[in-house]
């Protein structure tokens, strides 16, 4: 309480437009960003800016991305009329439950979020949320807006492999984290045994870090093995073959999100094994996959679309 009571009396002297979206990037790098919540916020802030809907991205200054608004401490924000949180699971986090507080007047809306039943508590404090998993009309994710289809031919043969894991999510309750080391140990096996150079792709924004250097990773490999949603999402849109484990038991956000996009080879940890998963890789590195990815492709597109339009009209409402 004693922490809140200091942010709720902070002095609100950073005026902005009337619609403010926040994101995990809002508190810096200390909020464990990833480029796929970027991406996603800034394909939401052009769409908005070309509905003429005056709004701010509100990011910590020490990112310095264009077209952001600059705010180290986000408690000294007047008032706003609307609050938008957009991408990543919707936590029942300390910081976001503080700001949400304060601005307790303002309509919220969550856009593009994992809604999560153990954090319900969270769920409960915005107006409107529009979820691209873990609500009954789920929409998709946000992120996507560029698309590079794969060459027509693969003319060399395959050298590198991306490796892109989550590890431990404990925002799915500690019932439900048991199953990250196995699938770790699966792809670490495979890349092994395939011979390629494995390359680690981290999505995790960081000062060594940055977005166009994890986006490059993606279109440098060869293949991705992946246990995180964007990390499928991002290889697709590259033009490149994915093994994607929802390392989640029962499923989550990777199977649901990534399974809407008609990619088969999206499987559930407590169901597969390295033995199974050698022949597909096997398989994508013939390049057998090419129209798999191309209809992957138009999916992502066409869910993307109706994914920003839903958000739009959700954040326009009065």
């Amino acid at each position: 309480m004693r922490s809140f009571a200091r942010k709720h009396l902070t002095v609100k002297n950073i005026g902005l437009p009337p619609v403010v979206l926040v994101w995990w990037g809002s508190y810096g790098y200390r909020g464990g960003p990833t480029l796929g919540d970027l991406l996603a916020v800034d394909n939401l802030s052009a769409r908005l800016a070309a509905e003429n809907i005056e709004h701010a991205v509100v990011s910590h200054p020490e990112f310095g991305f264009a077209g952001h608004f600059p705010v180290e401490d986000i408690y000294k924000i007047a008032p706003a009329r609307k609050v938008v949180f957009v991408c990543g699971p919707l936590t029942d986090n300390r910081d976001l439950r503080d700001f949400l507080a304060i601005h307790r007047k303002a309509r919220k809306i969550a856009v593009g979020v994992s809604v999560l039943e153990n954090h319900d508590r969270m769920n409960r404090r915005f107006d409107c949320i529009v979820g691209r998993d873990g609500v009954e009309r789920s929409t998709f994710d946000l992120a996507i807006s560029e698309i590079t289809p794969p060459p027509a031919t693969f003319t060399k043969k395959p050298q590198t492999v991306g490796i892109c894991v989550r590890g431990k999510q404990t925002e799915y309750g500690k019932a439900r984290m048991a199953l990250s080391d196995k699938a770790s140990s699966i792809f670490d096996g495979l890349a092994a045994d395939s011979g390629l150079r494995p390359v680690v792709i981290d999505t995790v924004l960081t000062r060594d870090n940055p977005a166009e250097a994890i986006a490059a990773r993606f279109h440098a490999v060869d293949i991705v093995l992946t246990t995180r949603m964007h990390g499928a999402l991002l290889s697709l849109a590259a033009g490149k073959p994915v093994i994607a484990i929802d390392q989640i038991p029962g499923g989550a956000k990777v199977s649901a999100v990534v399974g809407k996009t008609g990619w088969p080879f999206v499987y559930r940890a407590e169901e597969v094994s390295e033995n199974m998963l050698a022949g597909v890789l096997k398989e994508l590195l013939m390049g057998a996959a090419r129209d798999r990815i191309i209809a992957a492709q138009s999916a992502i597109e066409k869910l993307t679309e109706h994914a920003l339009t839903t958000s739009v009209g959700a954040i326009a409402l009065t």
